[in-house]
């Protein structure tokens, strides 16, 4: 099974958040606006403990108001329905956690069950006893569905509560799909508290800080300790006689033993200690070695690594320390879908939360991580993580990101999600181009619009998206110029390597209710018909069409900024000796394409300004306006379009 819904009430600052998690689920955001707090919600959810509650996990610290927390599961296997049959709806399973304070740090925990239930309450196993029976056979005429009549199946005589209860067992299987049914929210239903102990997926939290000293230890209790464990249990009792066989061949030349040689030292000792004490006293002094037990020995076990220096590997650095964190608990899970016994024990799934992944690793390791990332959630298990590594995002996989935000609201803070559907962008195709798009498809075009520095958007307030490194060098420096620093204002600027992507990197950012703003060039007077075109495109995307390319003129709004030719164009016309900064750029760093021609023009005219010239007469008047309109920059909704609007 795996997690499809995620409800949480009053829990710390999730006043009231839904989430919809994919195999993979990429929780991002500034710090404190939430993240940790839903894996802790989770936490809270699988184990059920009391000893994670205090005060300060109710929502503006509000104890008065039940925490809830509400999965719904789907994807469930065969072993997964028949431990949870009776609280099943159709093909999914609602399971809760209610928090009360009971009184001051007393807390009781509540499991519930949102289960379909007929609504016909002379159905329902749950209600069926002695006294209603007797109360609806009085009106046994009246036990009738439609066309359907119950009481036909009941006999001539009164049933029993077990015959009542089988009749209204083969009437539901009989008629499942035209008796009408109601949702009903059940607490400690009986027999609950154990499935949802032993059949829930099992759920391992990492936390950004985890000593692995304490993961290598061999506990009942911790992953490493189950997995050593597990060794022990497996092995043969044969192999288990010839390990203690030989051990007791070694407590022979160690102890006393009528049997075997025992080391001569040892004897030289005992013997020297026996003659010394006869002196003093009339006894045998023995010098006895405890043996260990074969359960012992695996308890001492200790994990080495030799990267050209084989030591423990708590002696390692902390990026190998942390990888063989995920190791071991990668190993873990694959054990724990076997832990029961029986075949159909292979069918529990694990769910991972883990804060911050990247830590103490290089790019390289963070990007072989999240392959072992996908490849886990390609299977049975599921993973959930924070992140502030733009590695551990993709465009093209935007629907296993959630955007976590903290604002106030009603003179409280609470934090809120923001996700964007793979439903959602399939529709959009399909209204602006009556195309049916497949989950597929959708992921092609958009990894067709990647490079490394486009997932920084999701990390962002405001993003702007420009056509090339050009702008992309230029625009910060400008910006600094101007004492607007977007790096300290958490803006970022993405190329989308032409004006072919940027219609797509506009629809996900919009789609995540990031503020973006759009700067392109017209091209009126380019030879490729694509490329005026798209100009076209864009602008009839942004809401202000232009029935041809000729119309196009320098536009600097609050959306987007479109220049009538392109930026050199620009720069010619409003920088005062541009062709002789050019020339300086050539001269100082020899043959250069545009981008870095732009961010040697862009730092000499800062350090004017820097120097005590006016911006006003130094900048180009078109990028002071675009840095301007950026400052002022909010969201203005999205651009995603409905079907049949």
């Amino acid at each position: 099974m795996k997690i499809q819904k995620i409800e949480i009430k009053n829990y710390r600052s999730l006043h009231n958040l839904t989430i919809y998690p994919e195999d993979i689920l990429a929780l991002v955001g500034r710090n404190n606006s939430g993240k940790s707090n839903l894996i802790k919600a989770l936490e809270l959810f699988f184990e059920g403990s009391t000893r994670l509650i205090n005060d300060e996990c109710f929502y503006n610290h509000k104890t008065e108001e039940p925490i809830e927390i509400f999965i719904t599961f789907e994807k469930i296997s065969d072993w997964e329905r028949e431990q949870f049959e009776p609280w099943m709806d159709e093909d999914k399973l609602v399971v809760g956690r209610e928090i009360v304070c009971s009184g001051a740090d007393s807390y009781t925990i509540n499991n519930l069950a949102i289960t379909k239930v007929p609504e016909p309450e002379w159905l329902r196993e749950d209600v069926i006893d002695g006294e209603k029976i007797t109360e609806w056979w009085s009106k046994k005429d009246e036990l009738k569905i439609n066309d359907l009549d119950f009481g036909v199946g009941l006999g001539t005589a009164k049933p029993t509560v077990v015959k009542w209860k089988e009749a209204a067992k083969k009437f539901l299987d009989d008629h499942r799909d035209e008796i009408p049914w109601e949702k009903e929210r059940r607490e400690n239903p009986k027999g609950y508290p154990g499935v949802l102990k032993g059949a829930l997926p099992e759920f391992i939290h990492i936390p950004a800080v985890r000593d692995i000293s304490e993961e290598t230890k061999v506990t009942k209790t911790n992953p490493f300790g189950q997995l050593i464990n597990s060794v022990l249990v497996k092995i043969s009792g044969q192999q288990k006689d010839a390990i203690s066989k030989q051990l007791k061949e070694i407590e022979k030349r160690l102890n006393r033993s009528e049997e075997g040689e025992r080391i001569t030292e040892i004897k030289d000792i005992e013997a020297r200690l026996n003659k010394l004490m006869s002196e003093l006293m009339d006894c045998d002094i023995e010098i006895e070695m405890a043996m260990p037990q074969l359960r012992e020995v695996f308890g001492a076990a200790k994990i080495y690594a030799d990267d050209g220096i084989r030591t423990t590997i708590e002696t390692k650095g902390h990026g190998m320390q942390r990888s063989m964190i995920f190791t071991i608990l990668r190993a873990y899970a694959e054990l724990a879908h076997v832990q029961k016994a029986g075949e159909k024990a292979e069918e529990r799934t694990t769910i991972f939360a883990i804060e911050e992944p990247e830590l103490y690793l290089h790019p390289q390791s963070q990007r072989t991580l999240m392959s072992v990332f996908r490849e886990i959630a390609s299977g049975r298990d599921q993973i959930i993580y924070s992140t502030q590594s733009s590695l551990f995002v993709d465009i093209s996989y935007f629907d296993q990101v959630c955007v976590m935000r903290r604002e106030k609201r009603d003179e409280r803070y609470e934090s809120y999600p923001t996700q964007l559907s793979m439903q959602t962008m399939v529709e959009d195709l399909k209204a602006r181009k009556g195309v049916d798009a497949t989950e597929e498809g959708i992921r092609e075009q958009y990894s067709n619009v990647f490079n490394p520095m486009i997932n920084e958007g999701f990390f962002a307030d405001k993003v702007v998206i420009v056509e090339g490194p050009s702008e992309q060098y230029a625009l910060p420096i400008y910006a600094d110029a101007l004492r607007y620093n977007l790096d300290r204002n958490n803006i970022s600027v993405v190329h989308s390597d032409g004006k072919g992507q940027m219609d797509r990197l506009l629809r996900v950012f919009s789609g995540f209710m990031i503020p973006t703003y759009l700067w392109f060039d017209g091209d009126k007077n380019s030879d490729k018909k694509e490329v005026r075109d798209k100009t076209l495109e864009l602008l009839e995307l942004l809401g202000d069409p232009v029935e041809k390319i000729e119309d196009v003129k320098t536009k600097l709004s609050d959306k987007y900024a479109v220049l009538e030719y392109d930026l050199e164009k620009t720069l010619k016309e409003e920088v005062e000796d541009y062709e002789g900064l050019v020339k300086e750029a050539k001269e100082t760093l020899g043959p250069i394409g545009k981008p870095l021609k732009h961010r040697f023009i862009a730092n000499k005219l800062k350090r004017r300004v820097d120097d005590g010239e006016s911006s006003e007469e130094v900048l180009p008047k078109t990028i002071i306006t675009i840095v301007k309109k950026i400052k002022e920059l909010s969201y203005s909704g999205s651009i995603l379009q409905k079907v049949g609007k």
